[in-house]
């Protein structure tokens, strides 16, 4: 098990901006529930070890990839009304 990738999933999925470094704790804490869950349903299904890291880097590809797009969809709208959300 790679405890730094899952302990950056559970912040990105947590919603904690890897650039910036904002966010809040209680999210991370459900970011990494979540993770616990993943992983104790992919053991129930026996699923491999090396397949349950591939779902985790995805989950984290696709956070990431979703925090971009939150990030340009606010800057988008800060730039269309002059104000932030």
């Amino acid at each position: 098990v790679s405890y730094p990738l899952l302990s950056i999933a559970a912040c990105a999925i947590g919603g904690v901006s890897l650039q910036g470094g904002v966010g809040k704790l209680h999210n991370v804490v459900l970011g990494a529930v979540f993770i616990i869950l993943i992983q104790n349903g992919m053991n129930l299904m026996r699923i491999n070890s090396y397949y349950q890291m591939v779902a985790i880097g995805s989950l984290l590809i696709i956070s990431i990839m979703a925090e971009n797009f939150r990030q340009q969809l606010m800057l988008t709208y800060k730039n269309k009304t002059g104000s932030s959300i």
